[in-house]
């Protein structure tokens, strides 16, 4: 695979790492777009995608979902860090352009990255 691809590896698809991330995850946001995030153990960014269906019809969540993977295949090597990154769209989501949306997630990284997250402590 290319050094664009977006393996399985650089995803979050089990269910427990959603909750993870929604339980102990630090939370940035923009007018349309929510991240939850934490330092993760495998070396490389992983993310997730939540499109809910009080964003809009599943057309309109598709595209929202394409737009935010397509912004990390081509943009994941200038993102830096370790992280498990979870996106959730805000219900205004659904009005941005294409030519939006690169910007808004811009925008949403860079807050990210000002952000250090705490250590992640063991569960007793």
């Amino acid at each position: 695979m290319g050094n664009n691809s977006f393996p399985k590896n650089e995803r979050i698809l089990k269910r427990g790492d959603f909750l993870k991330l929604s339980r102990r995850g630090k939370k940035v946001q923009t007018s349309f777009f929510l991240a939850l995030f934490i330092d993760g153990a495998l070396g490389h960014n992983r993310i997730g995608i939540t499109v809910s269906r009080k964003v809009g019809n599943a057309v309109v969540r598709n595209r929202i979902k394409r737009h935010v993977r397509e912004y990390y295949r081509t943009k994941k090597d200038s993102i830096s860090g370790t992280r498990d990154i979870n996106i959730i769209a805000r219900k205004y989501a659904s009005t941005l352009s294409s030519s939006q949306f690169p910007c808004e997630l811009d925008r949403l990284f860079r807050k990210i990255e000002q952000i250090d997250p705490a250590p992640i402590l063991p569960q007793l």
